[in-house]
């Protein structure tokens, strides 16, 4: 709970979003070496192979999320803005706050 207190007051974030920051910090927690199992990560542990962290980013932090063309008129804007809130459950994928509808995707 520290870890996703530190997360939301670091960026300044409500509390209504403590939820995704608990999400967050045990996915990352889960992806940090641990002397409890031999100083490797949890997942590691779990399924013998070392998880990547090339796709991580800043909790909190302000993001851009592409709108599909099908999606948009011609002389719409490409993107709209976000706010990072964590890992997609159900893809390869982000969960990101819109700022603009003021909802998740």
């Amino acid at each position: 709970m520290e870890m996703a207190r530190s997360m939301l007051q670091e960026k300044h974030l409500p509390k209504a979003f403590w939820a995704e920051a608990v999400y967050t910090a045990v996915y990352l927690l889960n992806r940090c070496p641990t002397k409890a199992v031999q100083n490797m990560t949890p997942i590691e542990a779990w399924s013998g192979k070392k998880p990547s962290a090339k796709h991580l980013r800043v909790f909190g932090s302000i993001c851009y999320v592409h709108i599909p063309t099908e999606k948009r008129h011609k002389l719409e804007e490409k993107t709209e803005k976000g706010i990072f809130l964590g890992y997609s459950t159900q893809s390869k994928g982000y969960r990101i706050y819109n700022l603009k509808k003021t909802n998740y995707q």
